[in-house]
């Protein structure tokens, strides 16, 4: 049951990294139909491909993640620092859109939403470095 979780995950993850490619190339068009206001039309083209490498760079390491989960490689310090990319990818779309705020303000939603994914996410990235430390001790302990 969990192995389909996983592959139901990962093919998520797929789609997202085509929704944002997809989205990269449709996004002047989607904005001039979106917003009629020049400033808040330039404030989310810019921001929008400021945050895609972020985006890009956080999936993958969420597809590199699901990858090792699916192989049952879990408590591994590769897949903390993964999580640890994942986070700061966060924090990386949160500055850009705490820049890009100021001309068009709505924008502070998604600085707000990433803040609180990257705390998140760092919870359970410390979680998962208590739990490497447990089964490397339990490993050692035969």
């Amino acid at each position: 049951m969990r192995n389909k979780a996983v592959k139901l995950t990962l093919v998520a993850v797929g789609l997202c990294i085509l929704a944002a490619v997809g989205a990269a190339i449709a996004m002047p068009w989607l904005v001039k139909w979106y917003i009629s206001w020049p400033t808040g039309r330039t404030a989310i083209l810019i921001a929008y491909y400021a945050c895609l490498p972020f985006a890009l760079t956080a999936l993958v390491c969420l597809w590199k993640l699901l990858r090792n989960i699916s192989a049952e490689r879990v408590f591994l310090e590769a897949n903390s620092r993964l999580m640890a990319v994942v986070s700061w990818c966060c924090v990386g779309v949160a500055l850009v859109t705490l820049a890009a705020f100021r001309w068009y303000p709505p924008l502070i939603f998604i600085t707000l939403s990433m803040a609180f994914l990257f705390l998140i996410v760092r919870v359970v990235r410390n979680c998962f470095i208590a739990a490497i430390a447990l089964k490397e001790e339990n490993d050692l302990t035969v």
